[in-house]
């Protein structure tokens, strides 16, 4: 394929230089740039008109089609130069005003920001129609956030929430389980499917460093906490700690952190862990990027009167990522894989040593400035170690589904409102290991 392109693109070269051996009048390929960028094929076009720039260059309205086509493809560096002279020459305004709104841009991806702010504010003054002028201040509202992001400093948000949750314990709705030792035994009522409706609380606290433009600390620590309203033995609340170091630059992002996280159930200790966590993250052309990620934690569990054995729980977990995001002007796309290896620490507890293994999807749709919906969905599969104790003489195998809908308003700078449903099934060779869990609910987030 690429060889067919290339050809191509050396016949319309060629074609070129015929007519004007011939004492032709040459004409730009407008019309084949117009084409490609029309069908999104900017990297073709970003090619063709590379090689007719020697030629053409200085012209209007083939300097524009090139800039086009060198934003789009990820040459924003030469997408500068293209729509400068553009602004500079153009004889209609409306091409004038197009051509400095994509240098605005340009400069945006360039990380020029006083530039970029300029020619926004300056066409914000012309006042343009009213689809412009949400599309301007939406970059100089990216421009301010970048600004911020180039200072120390904190930020501090609340996010409240209300919602249902059809199984709080994650739990079997089959009273009777069939065992292969002792024939069917009936479930306690508390180890039954569980309905709930629930309320929500996170804080969240962060302090940023940055060291330069490419290098920045962060520091975070968040508190939340989930009562649900009857059965309070399964409430959950957790802070987690985190101090991570950010590098790289345009092209290549580094990130480490440590994170510790004590949980509680019930409002008593349950379970804190250690992790450390590894990412990189490569910026690729025409809004693609990869990335990589490792972390390495270690769980330990807290022995109880009611529980004293909690401990057979602790584990030392190795989890590796590798993701695809394709961002577009109003789509955000990734794709993830991951493999998990989680051993137990404690021989009796080997039943708990586990690896899994995944995909997952993500899409978030921004449909205008303010609404934005989303969807996931991830599918895992788990396998354990050894036979499962006591009333089991298998080795558990899951497989997971998670479904989730969403959608945020993003009413000011400050201030959103979230909607968002989930459905999780589990289906397990044990069974009393499946469960279906469907959860909604409705919150708020303040920024301060």
């Amino acid at each position: 394929m690429r060889t067919c392109r290339t050809a191509l693109l050396r016949a319309i070269s060629l074609g070129l230089m015929s007519s004007l051996a011939l004492g032709q009048t040459p004409v730009p390929p407008v019309q084949e740039l117009n084409t490609l960028i029309e069908a999104e094929r900017y990297q073709d076009a970003y090619e063709l008109a590379n090689s007719n720039l020697e030629l053409w260059e200085g012209d209007t309205e083939f300097d524009f089609l090139y800039g086009i086509a060198a934003i789009e493809s990820g040459y924003a560096n030469e997408s500068v130069y293209a729509f400068e002279r553009v602004a500079n020459t153009a004889e209609r305004n409306v091409t004038r005003q197009r051509a400095r709104l994509e240098l605005a841009r340009a400069h945006l991806l360039t990380n020029n920001l006083a530039a970029s702010e300029t020619l926004f504010k300056e066409v914000l003054a012309t006042n343009p129609p009213e689809n412009v002028r949400e599309n301007i201040q939406a970059f100089l509202t990216l421009i301010n956030e970048r600004k911020s992001n180039r200072q120390a400093g904190f930020e501090f948000s609340i996010a409240p929430a209300i919602g249902h949750d059809d199984n709080v314990n994650s739990a079997t709705s089959n009273g009777l389980i069939d065992t292969p030792l002792i024939g069917e035994i009936e479930l306690n009522a508390d180890g039954l499917k569980t309905p709930d409706d629930f309320t929500d609380l996170a804080l969240n606290l962060a302090y940023k460093k940055p060291f330069s433009r490419d290098r920045s600390l962060d520091v975070a620590v968040i508190a939340n906490r989930h009562d649900n309203r009857s059965s309070d033995q399964f409430d959950i609340d957790y802070v987690l700690g985190d101090v991570s170091y950010g590098y790289g630059n345009q092209t290549h992002r580094f990130r480490h952190s440590l994170q510790v996280q004590q949980v509680y159930l019930d409002r008593a200790s349950f379970l804190h862990t250690y992790r450390f966590n590894n990412s990189w993250q490569r910026a690729g052309n025409n809004g693609w990027y990869q990335g990589l990620a490792l972390a390495v934690s270690t769980t330990r569990n807290v022995n109880t009167t009611a529980a004293p054995n909690n401990d057979l729980k602790d584990t030392n977990q190795s989890l590796l990522s590798a993701s695809l995001t394709k961002l577009s002007a109003n789509f955000t796309n990734t794709l993830t894989l991951f493999y998990a290896d989680e051993r137990a620490l404690h021989t009796r507890g080997k039943h708990n040593g586990r690896q899994y293994y995944g995909l997952a999807h993500s899409v978030l749709w921004r449909l205008n400035n303010t609404h934005t919906p989303y969807a996931r969905v991830s599918l895992q599969s788990t396998d354990y170690d050894s036979k499962h104790p006591v009333f089991f003489n298998d080795i558990r195998e899951d497989n997971n589904l998670s479904a989730t809908l969403g959608w945020t308003w993003q009413y000011s700078s400050r201030f959103s409102v979230n909607g968002e449903m989930s459905y999780n099934e589990a289906d397990s060779n044990i069974t009393l290991f499946e469960y279906t869990r469907f959860k909604y609910q409705l919150g708020l987030q303040f920024q301060l």
